[in-house]
């Protein structure tokens, strides 16, 4: 991904692939209840916070998005990326095997392939709103499988499962006693909040489950995430890698988050009737398009537009260099489909999706 952005000057392309809704800024933040971002500045404390996170709050991740955890079985980390490289250290080793899904946000392949994993990818199947292949993953299955890696709702597609697809991806799990590394950054941007799933490690006992503000709060500028497990020396080994890295979150994030979290809920409100608005419009866009389609999102802040004819490289390239925008294009989340993601985060104002052509 930062491979393809990389070949323009930062800020000379209009960004049309963020996966965050449109970012807060700092007077809609004080419009939440109880929210004075002054006093916030005035009484934070300037020194390390802990490795393992500010209880704080840890107890607030607890209350908001999980079901029975306990704030001692959550380690907090400096964003997503520290995340991902945290839970790869302390579970594989050289040789394990480790089922991904593809397409996907990248790290989630080659972070694990870093350690010396080896990494089977399952295609999810686009023709069925990129439903996972069972017969593929039941196949892909070993009593050498270390780990299964997830991302629901999905980064790029938008697409989600249901109950049954959750409970048989569990089942699964715990049959071949593997572990199960969810990514639920997008958790609460379900576009129905009906179809939102239970936090994988509320129902797995071998489930990692990752959280982060960037995402479904839309504060990418806040360095802020969250691993929970229920395995005491797995959250050990977390936070002993972590002391090498960030060692401790910042403080004034730390403050941030403490009054932030407990509004989650009013936040994804605001952050999927913005989705929603834009989703719609791209609807209207692509129902008069010969040489786009989609299967329409129904999570997340992103959608997948597949070309019909054409390499989704090129197309990308050219929409940069003729048009000053920004789509990425497939092969950035290690898929042969010959598409690009789409932001649905975008500020009202800021654009109309009609200026995307082919060449």
């Amino acid at each position: 991904m930062a491979e393809f952005s990389g070949q323009w000057p930062p800020g000379s392309l209009t960004n049309l692939h963020s996966s965050n809704p449109q970012p807060f800024d700092w007077q809609e933040l004080n419009q939440l209840p109880g929210i004075d971002l002054q006093q916030l500045l005035n009484t934070t404390p300037l020194a390390y916070e802990s490795t393992q996170g500010r209880p704080a709050v840890r107890s607030a991740i607890c209350d908001q998005y999980h079901q029975s955890l306990h704030m001692n079985e959550v380690v907090l980390t400096s964003g997503a990326q520290e995340g991902i490289f945290l839970v790869m250290q302390a579970l594989l080793k050289a040789g394990d095997e480790v089922i991904a899904f593809t397409p996907c946000f990248e790290p989630l392949i080659t972070v694990a392939e870093e350690t010396g994993a080896m990494l089977k990818q399952l295609p999810l199947i686009e023709q069925t709103a990129w439903s996972i292949d069972w017969s593929a993953l039941q196949s892909a299955m070993t009593q050498n499988t270390r780990l299964v890696v997830v991302n629901f709702p999905h980064n790029p597609t938008g697409c989600h499962l249901n109950e049954t697809d959750w409970k048989n991806l569990l089942t699964l799990c715990e049959q071949h006693d593997c572990w199960l590394f969810s990514d639920e950054v997008f958790r609460g941007l379900e576009h129905d909040p009906g179809d939102r799933l239970p936090a994988a490690v509320d129902c797995y006992a071998k489930a990692i489950s990752m959280g982060v503000v960037s995402k479904s709060l839309a504060l990418p500028g806040v360095r802020l995430g969250w691993l929970s497990c229920r395995d005491q020396q797995v959250l050990r080994r977390l936070m002993a890698i972590k002391s090498h890295l960030s060692i401790c979150q910042s403080s004034l994030d730390a403050s941030l988050c403490e009054q932030l979290i407990p509004h989650s809920e009013v936040i994804w409100q605001r952050n999927v009737q913005l989705i929603r608005r834009n989703k719609h419009k791209i609807i209207d866009w692509l129902a008069n398009q010969t040489d786009f389609n989609w299967q329409e999102p129904v999570a997340a802040a992103t959608g997948f537009v597949q070309l019909k004819t054409g390499s989704a490289m090129d197309f990308a390239r050219q929409l940069a260099e003729q048009e000053k925008l920004m789509v990425m294009p497939g092969i950035a989340f290690m898929t042969d489909v010959e598409g690009f993601r789409l932001t649905l985060g975008l500020g009202d104002e800021q654009f109309d999706y009609r200026s995307i052509r082919k060449f």
